[in-house]
């Protein structure tokens, strides 16, 4: 019967690829490109009033799995974030206790290592940084590589370009 349709009416046999092709596409295969960075990151953030931070320096290192959040508070103490506490953390919702320290990193070249997207020319935000001498030599040093070494990646796409902090991850991570 269906070989009989096809034969007399073409227009069916095109309706029937075309919603095939469509059905074939919806039920996955979909990717999408993506940069992520090749190299590491030590962000080194300062308290400039009481929870409210800065960043002091950022330089590359070469393993990513060994970024770093550095945090030196107004009195005097000093904590040491590793990836992939700020990335539990961050995943979480508890970083509360550290919201500033992991807010001030994040709007900084630290967030590219805690799943902010390289793509679409995003850059820092200047006002993340101690002052704009400090988000010049960051951008024009550590920006640069940190962009020129970042490798292009495929991944399943996610269905949604809700971006950096839309939704929460249920995947595990590794560093």
């Amino acid at each position: 019967m269906f070989q009989h349709t096809f034969a007399k009416n073409p227009f069916f046999l095109f309706l029937f690829l075309v919603l095939g092709a469509a059905a074939i596409a919806a039920c996955g295969g979909s990717t999408e490109e993506i940069e992520v960075p090749s190299q590491g990151l030590i962000t080194t953030v300062v308290e400039v009033q009481p929870e409210e931070f800065k960043i002091e320096d950022e330089r590359p290192i070469p393993d990513t799995a060994k970024s770093l959040i550095i945090a030196k508070y107004l009195n005097g103490t000093i904590d040491t974030f590793t990836l992939t506490e700020a990335r539990f953390l961050q995943q979480s919702g508890h970083s509360s206790t550290h919201g500033g320290v992991f807010r001030a990193a994040s709007y900084g070249f630290f967030g590219y290592m805690i799943g902010r997207s390289m793509m679409g020319g995003f850059r820092p935000s200047a006002s993340a940084y101690r002052d704009p001498n400090t988000y010049n030599r960051v951008n024009n040093s550590t920006g640069n590589t940190i962009r020129s070494t970042s490798t292009r990646v495929s991944r399943p796409s996610s269905g949604s370009r809700s971006g950096f902090g839309g939704s929460r991850s249920t995947r595990s991570f590794g560093g």
